[in-house]
């Protein structure tokens, strides 16, 4: 194929640069469709790691949380029926279903037999205290 081409393409960026740049419009596009963002906060106090996620609309009973050594996962699952009935017939049927699945990786190791939660106002708040591997420990040099 000499100097034939299906696409104009001046050489100085590969194609492999063009075509990302026709497909980003698509993704751009698409975005506020399906992006989806955590509502989970992450930050050190103390010695331990906090995370804060927003869980409004669930109740303490419906939320599940495992912890790990280099992770946590939250799960939840809320379904709620409404009918409204007259004379045998069903007129109206409204249901609200609600799920909540995240894994969240840490970034180092927690002690998970010491983790502890907390729900207030729609928010669950999970401090994990940091592994005593993570912190390390001291140990004396004997002369020999």
């Amino acid at each position: 194929m000499t100097g034939r081409y299906m696409m104009p393409w001046n050489g100085t960026r590969s194609i492999f640069d063009e075509m990302d740049e026709f497909f980003r419009g698509f993704s751009e596009a698409l975005r506020p469709m399906t992006s989806r963002y955590a509502p989970v906060e992450m930050y050190e106090e103390g010695n331990e790691l906090v995370l804060k996620v927003d869980a409004p609309g669930f109740e303490p009973s419906d939320v599940e949380i495992k912890t790990f050594a280099d992770k946590v996962l939250i799960q939840s699952k809320v379904e709620q029926k409404e009918e409204k009935e007259e004379k045998g017939k069903t007129y109206y049927i409204r249901r609200r279903s609600q799920a909540m699945n995240y894994s969240i990786n840490l970034p180092y190791e927690v002690d998970p037999a010491k983790a502890k939660a907390s729900f207030k106002n729609g928010v669950i708040t999970i401090k994990l205290p940091k592994s005593e591997a993570v912190e390390g420990r001291v140990i004396p040099i004997e002369k020999e």
